[in-house]
């Protein structure tokens, strides 16, 4: 009989919550219990998903108990706060936040790029930013074959990438035309509505002018990859769309761009969906899935070494839930849980 294991995943009634609970069951994670930890404030409010209910249980260091594993898909307080203490009782923790990201003994993982990555003594796993996922993952193929140099990338990211309220809020504004925005951009930035605008500002900005957004697409993409050498210049941007990031890429490589050869290892990638003109990466295809849609591939008219191209991802599913979920399954295959 196979293994099963005790779970828990801890942020409650959050969207990214939600979406590891149901790819758990999606993709036949093996479990014999499953605990769903959150705020006090949520646990009067049952969840319900894929016909389960689930009782929340308060976050609060009386509640930790013993967990083969535990996702924590909340903030970056609580990850520091509770994590160790769950580990303290047996559990190995995959953490979604970016509290644990840029520690050099924590593994950050895409299974598809860096699953041995995972063969460490860490007990916690980073899940990396959703933008950096769906970057990453439309350039892998081709940096396998030509090697990145230095990317210039414009993201173009959904309001549930900010959360529950900032969902909440954008439906308020389309409601009332004199509605003041409280949530988006972000903490530090000047607040404006989103409802018929773009908005460059992801995450708070920082003395340097880049947002943390920015940064942590640096710094991850740079880690994940095993390149401190990469350069990286992002700009992330807000739009008014409900679900799904989109992001274009400029890659300067080490090679010439062999565009039909390259066109033809994208079509081999099975994470990959790849659009050939005169179709393209559309956003309402891959909402729900796990799938990165890549497109409008062209050779640089003034550098025969750069790729241009265009991506779409779920960014609740792609760029969290599925791979926190299949780190979890990377963990059970390497033998580590």
């Amino acid at each position: 009989m196979n293994k099963q294991y005790k779970v828990a995943v801890v942020g409650g009634h959050g969207l990214v919550a939600k979406a590891i609970i149901a790819d758990l069951f999606r993709y036949n994670f093996p479990i014999s219990e499953l605990v769903v930890y959150g705020s006090k404030e949520h646990a009067t409010v049952d969840l319900k998903i894929n016909g389960h209910t689930y009782q929340i249980l308060p976050l609060e260091a009386s509640n930790v108990k013993h967990y083969d594993l535990v996702f924590f898909s909340s903030s970056e307080d609580l990850s520091n706060k509770y994590a160790t203490l769950f580990i303290e009782k047996g559990a190995r923790v995959i953490d979604n936040s970016s509290y644990y990201r840029g520690d050099k003994n924590v593994p950050l993982v895409i299974p598809e790029i860096n699953e041995s990555d995972l063969l460490n003594e860490s007990k916690i796993y980073a899940n990396p930013n959703c933008t950096t996922i769906m970057m990453l993952l439309a350039l892998y193929p081709l940096h396998q074959v030509c090697k990145l140099e230095k990317l210039n990338i414009s993201s173009y990211q959904s309001i549930s990438g900010a959360g529950t309220l900032a969902l909440e809020e954008y439906v308020n504004e389309t409601l009332d035309t004199n509605f003041r925005a409280k949530i988006l951009p972000s903490n530090n930035a000047e607040k404006k509505t989103i409802y018929h605008n773009i908005l460059p500002v992801v995450d708070n900005f920082t003395v340097d002018g880049y947002t943390g957004e920015e940064i942590k697409i640096i710094t991850e993409s740079q880690k994940i990859l095993h390149m401190k050498e990469l350069e990286i210049n992002p700009t992330c941007v807000r739009v008014p769309t409900l679900y799904g990031h989109g992001i274009t890429i400029y890659a300067l490589c080490q090679e010439k761009i062999n565009l039909e050869e390259i066109k033809k290892i994208y079509q081999k990638v099975p994470y990959l969906k790849y659009k050939e003109m005169p179709d393209y990466p559309d956003l309402k295809e891959v909402i729900g899935t796990p799938i990165v849609e890549v497109g409008r591939f062209r050779v640089d008219k003034f550098c025969e070494y750069t790729l241009n191209l265009f991506a779409t991802s779920d960014n609740l599913i792609r760029g969290a839930s599925y791979n926190a979920v299949q780190i979890a399954l990377s963990l059970i295959k390497l033998g580590v849980l």
